[in-house]
């Protein structure tokens, strides 16, 4: 098999929207990420037909760190005050206090991943170099939100030509990569300092420009298996 590169770096969101956590290992099962995405928040002051509430419309949203605790718990670190339990009714009561125009919060759980289109989504160190060189400055990785960062082979196909490929991640699991990913404001927003940095426009403008509007893949996973940072990347 061909050796396209290895995992730089697995990251998971137990919450839908909020911060990521980088994690050293994990599963990928038939629904995606284990870990990834178990709850999302809605909010009956959301836009129309989109229930959930997400960083797209409440940047303050990222300012929210949550941790998969060993006990299968989510501790949330907020911005100010000690962690609370995702499901706490103190969270709900936060939320509503500290995110402008929430209006009602509800919690939502899953056993999948409650992602928006494809369970598991990728991007290569190489991407991120491109879209820096181009743009002039250097971009924080976390803004495209990727469960898997890949550092790819010298002469390895980039990740936009891998669409419609197998990929064996790792010594057992397997994935589909279905498409290259569509992008929307939420990468315009500093992962750090989201509310009080100014939306970085110009990264979205480069990429209508320059790329269709897209960066990083969507894929599928085909057969289960463990990963790891560090794991090896093969056409199947």
């Amino acid at each position: 098999m061909q050796s396209l590169g290895q995992i730089a770096s697995i990251h998971r969101y137990p919450v839908k929207s909020m911060a990521g956590e980088s994690i050293e290992q994990s599963w990928l099962t038939e629904s995606g990420l284990e870990g990834d995405r178990l709850y999302a928040f809605e909010s009956s002051g959301a836009p129309a037909g989109m229930l959930r509430l997400t960083g797209r419309e409440r940047r303050e949203m990222l300012l929210y760190h949550p941790a998969l605790r060993a006990d299968g718990k989510v501790e949330v670190r907020r911005p100010t005050g000690p962690p609370l339990l995702v499901d706490s009714p103190e969270m709900l009561s936060h939320l509503a206090t500290h995110i402008p125009n929430a209006s009602q919060f509800t919690l939502t759980q899953s056993a999948a991943p409650q992602t928006d289109v494809r369970p598991l989504s990728l991007i290569s160190r190489q991407t991120m170099e491109k879209l820096s060189a181009e743009l002039g400055k250097g971009i924080d990785a976390r803004r495209f939100r990727a469960n898997l960062y890949l550092d790819l082979d010298p002469g390895a196909l980039d990740e936009d030509k891998l669409v419609g490929q197998t990929l064996r991640v790792g010594s057992t699991a397997i994935i589909l990569v279905r498409e290259r990913i569509p992008r929307c404001r939420f990468i315009t927003y500093d992962p750090e300092s989201p509310v009080a940095s100014d939306p970085l426009f110009a990264l979205m403008k480069l990429l209508d420009r320059e790329h269709q509007t897209r960066a990083g893949i969507y894929a599928t996973i085909e057969q289960r298996g463990p990963i790891k940072a560090g794991d090896r990347i093969f056409l199947a």
